[in-house]
């Protein structure tokens, strides 16, 4: 008897938690959509990364609406406090039902199930709205509303916006592998970090797998950076041909051809940077046009810290 009732025992401390977790999960799980992006909205209120915005959120059709005032104090630092450091927040930052009052842009939510894999951590914002062509469908979306039209600076603010309103802490941490990505470019993909001029992301090629294979893909009008940390492949660079193994990196400058793909049993996985938006440079600008204003910018930014 003494022996069964220790196995009972034994059998309920193990179960006991399983229980518990079970059911802290199903809670999470149940959050309705206002409880869920009110955390967002606690968290983005002591972002040192939070801007001074106005946008919709439209989950399924339910709309809301948030507006942001970023706080900043500036304070010197250094022997002859000739330096300038900044604190920041709290932000004031508030959560309203239904939609914007004045026309503005918006993220679009596919439906509910998207909202919880973004608060449970499961996918990152920017792997959910991965697009290899702008009619795909995924998950989320930014969108105009009637009556506002989306600009390049809007463009921008939404791609900031994204990567910080939609994680919680202030130290932002994203888990990468397959069971958290989706596909895009013929591969699956962890979006790691996205704004206007940079996209870091991680991939994954199976077997058999091709990234950039279909027509229009394999070129762009920005360089990338890929870098190799797993696994081994094969990539196509314009006439050639050459061996993917890890430690390696490989930078493909703008309208050169490539196309990755794995002919071995094991994925191939590592780091993308793509160095822009192709969209952005394909109505005239070019890449270098964008980098010699850039300098242009700093020669000015420099003389004016002089003066």
């Amino acid at each position: 008897m003494r022996t069964m009732y220790h196995k009972k025992r034994s059998l309920l401390q193990f179960l006991f938690p399983v229980l518990i977790l079970s059911f802290f999960c199903t809670q999470a799980q149940e959050k309705t959509t206002e409880s869920i992006l009110s955390d967002f909205v606690e968290s983005y209120k002591t972002d040192p990364m939070a801007h001074s915005v106005y946008f919709g959120i439209k989950v399924g059709d339910e709309w809301w609406h948030v507006r942001s005032e970023r706080t900043q104090e500036a304070y010197k630092v250094g022997k002859n406090k000739q330096y300038t450091f900044h604190n920041y927040g709290p932000h004031q930052v508030t959560l309203h039902q239904g939609k914007p009052e004045t026309p503005t842009w918006y993220f679009d939510f596919a439906g509910k199930e998207v909202l919880d894999n973004l608060y449970s951590g499961k996918w990152t914002a920017a792997t959910a709205s991965a697009k290899s062509f702008g009619t795909d469908q995924v998950g989320l979306n930014i969108r105009s509303m009637d009556g506002f039209s989306i600009g390049v600076r809007e463009d921008a603010l939404g791609y900031e916006v994204m990567e910080h309103f939609w994680k919680t802490g202030i130290v932002e941490i994203t888990r990468f592998a397959r069971d958290g990505s989706l596909p895009t470019h013929g591969v699956d993909h962890v979006g790691l970090y996205t704004m206007k001029d940079k996209r870091i992301g991680w991939f994954s090629i199976g077997p058999e797998q091709a990234a950039n294979a279909e027509r229009g893909l394999d070129k762009g009008q920005v360089p990338n950076l890929i870098i190799i940390t797993k696994g081994k492949g094969k990539a196509e660079l314009g006439d050639e041909v050459i061996e993917l193994k890890p430690g390696m990196s490989v930078f493909v400058p703008p309208y050169v051809r490539h196309v990755i793909y794995n002919p071995y049993a094991e994925p191939m996985e590592g780091i993308v940077v793509l160095f822009g938006d192709n969209i952005d440079f394909a109505e005239g600008k070019s890449y270098m046009d964008f980098l010699e204003e850039q300098h242009d910018f700093y020669k000015h930014y420099d003389l004016n810290a002089r003066n």
